[in-house]
Formats: C-alpha cells, sequence, structure tokens
C-alpha cells in the first residue's frame, strides 16, 4: 500500500546528476549541514525519522539533508563504497561552498555508515568534515549470512569469485542470487564486497562483522581517529539484520575503543539504543532518546573550533 508523504524543502543539484533534499522548517535557515545517506534500497524520504529528525535539528541551527547517491534505491547493485565516498566528497564540497561558516555532519543508516566511515578513515583527501554518526552499523555479510542458506551463500560466493577471475566482475549476477531476496540485481564485485567470504573477509564492506580482530578495526575506526572528525555510535538493541548470538555490547565498545585510542573525540551518546530496531521504527520513548542524542552530539561539536583542511592518509 502506497503513501503520501508532504515534504517542504529544497532539491540541490550537487553534480550534474545528482541531487540532495534539504528539508525545510518554518521560518528557519540553518547554517548548519547534517548530510544522510541511507542504507540498501533507500533513498528520500523512506526512512521512518526522517522528517522527526529534521524537526529536532533546526532548532540547533541544522539542516537534515538526504544525500542521492548513484547507489540510492536499487542502484547498489553496481556500485561501491569507495564510488559513494566519491561522490559524497563532491556533496561536502557543494554544501561547504554554499556554508563556508557552516558545520557539517555525516550520518548514515545501516550499509550508509559505510559510506560516512569510507569517507572518515579511506585513503584518499577529501574536505573535512566536523563530525560522524552510524546508526545501525550492521555487517552486511552477517545479515546474508542469516539469510541464506549455507549452501546457497557458499555456492553464489564461488560462482562470484569465479567471475572476478575471468574479468566479469563488473557482469550482474543471475536474478535469483538477489533480486528476490535483496531487491537489486547485483554485481559479481559487488556480492563480494558484501558477502565477503573467508578466509580473509577482504570485502571493502566489510567494516562491521563481530569476528573481525583489533587490527581490521584501527585501521577504520582508528584511521578516522586521527583525523579530527567526532563520531558516534547508535547501535541498535532489537536490530533484526544482526545475528543473536553477537555480543552488541562487547562490539560496540572495540569499535568505539579503536577510535578513541587513536584520537578521536568520542559523542558521549555512543552505544547502545535500547529498544530500538534497524531504522527506528519505534516511536515515543524509543524515538526521543534517539533525537536526543542527535541533538546533544551535533550541538557538543559548536565548541569545537571550525578547520577545513583536508584529510590525508
Amino acid at each position: 500500500m502506497g503513501t503520501s508523504i508532504k515534504a517542504p524543502g529544497i532539491l540541490h543539484r550537487y553534480t550534474s546528476h545528482l541531487v540532495a533534499f534539504e528539508h525545510s522548517q518554518d521560518g528557519l535557515a540553518p547554517n548548519n549541514s547534517l548530510l544522510f545517506v541511507g542504507g540498501l534500497n533507500e533513498g528520500f524520504l523512506t526512512i521512518p525519522y526522517a522528517q522527526d529528525l529534521a524537526a529536532a535539528l533546526a532548532p540547533y541551527n541544522y539542516s537534515l539533508i538526504e544525500v542521492l547517491l548513484s547507489s540510492a534505491f536499487s542502484g547498489w547493485g553496481h556500485s561501491s563504497i569507495s564510488q559513494d565516498v566519491e561522490e559524497l566528497d563532491k556533496c561536502v564540497e557543494y554544501f561547504q561552498s554554499l556554508r563556508p561558516s557552516g558545520k557539517v555532519v555525516l550520518m548514515g543508516n545501516s550499509t550508509g555508515c559505510q559510506d560516512v566511515l569510507g569517507y572518515l578513515s579511506f585513503e584518499g583527501s577529501r574536505p573535512k568534515v566536523d563530525g560522524g554518526i552510524l546508526q545501525a552499523p550492521v555487517s552486511d555479510r552477517e545479515a546474508i549470512e542469516m539469510i541464506y542458506p549455507a549452501e546457497d551463500y557458499q555456492r553464489y560466493n564461488e560462482m562470484a569469485q569465479q567471475w572476478v577471475k575471468d574479468g566479469k566482475g563488473d557482469h550482474v549476477l543471475p536474478n535469483d542470487v538477489s533480486l528476490s531476496i535483496l531487491g537489486a540485481r547485483v554485481t559479481a564485485n559487488r556480492w563480494l564486497s558484501l558477502a565477503s567470504p573467508g578466509p580473509d573477509h577482504a570485502g571493502e564492506d566489510d567494516l562491521f562483522s563481530s569476528d573481525l580482530g583489533y587490527g581490521r578495526f584501527q585501521s577504520t575506526f582508528g584511521v578516522a581517529g586521527k583525523r579530527g572528525a567526532a563520531l558516534m555510535i547508535l547501535y541498535s538493541a532489537n536490530d533484526s539484520f544482526v545475528p543473536k548470538s553477537v555480543d552488541k555490547h562487547a562490539l560496540v565498545a572495540r569499535m568505539e575503543r579503536a577510535f578513541v585510542d587513536a584520537g578521536g573525540q568520542l559523542g558521549k551518546g555512543s552505544g547502545i539504543l535500547p529498544g530500538a530496531s534497524h531504522t527506528i521504527r519505534e516511536v515515543g520513548e524509543v524515538r526521543d532518546d534517539f533525537l536526543e542524542r542527535v541533538r546533544n552530539f551535533v550541538q557538543s561539536l559548536d565548541k569545537e573550533p571550525q578547520n577545513r583542511t583536508q584529510n590525508t592518509r
């Protein structure tokens, strides 16, 4: 059943073919920007809390801006985190040019968290941002292992690996691999990035799996910690895409430790969100808790000096 959503705002064209939607609030013209990236199959206004978050941020001089990347909706199947980061770079540059005195915070939901952490930690130079928020930074590999029978998971991994060896990494795998279950046609390269088969689990998307060693977190969260942007992790206690065997508190603590040990500034609200689902569909106390943590995080950034130097590795 479809629904109608009324959402006043401004559509920004930050490249010739990519746009971002800025939620508008009556009588307010915020100078700071929170750039939001959704997860797989998400796009404008598909996240349940988007309008509540926009309303919560506006009195604190922040606009919520939903960024449309090439990977939005079903486009993720033939995209990559590296491509997302390059496009996010252009969006950050656009809004920093539009509001040179304003702050920029990146926020991701689910696979959008890979984009945010990739922006903060991947090799290369890009405009510095003031903070990053990871909402539901779950492992796509562990989620896929929950969804697919073990024999299918192994067979699809082997198929994708063979296609890459044959120079067909950008070819789309058969529909039964992903379309009916994951909602998009997926290339061999993107499948391997998400499914990240062992023994090395080297997929570019594999940033949050519970079995990754501390050294892997140092190479991502640790690098981000050295680059100066503040960080907050918001891990949903009732996330259905996380195996029940995962100790969420221990996992988040390891991520946070890798970031803080490298000198990173961790938001006070970072941690587990009690009662929350993957996209925080809950209203009332659960969502209010989430909104309060985000508000407090962006407010804390006002105490930090502005610096537009480039991220480097």
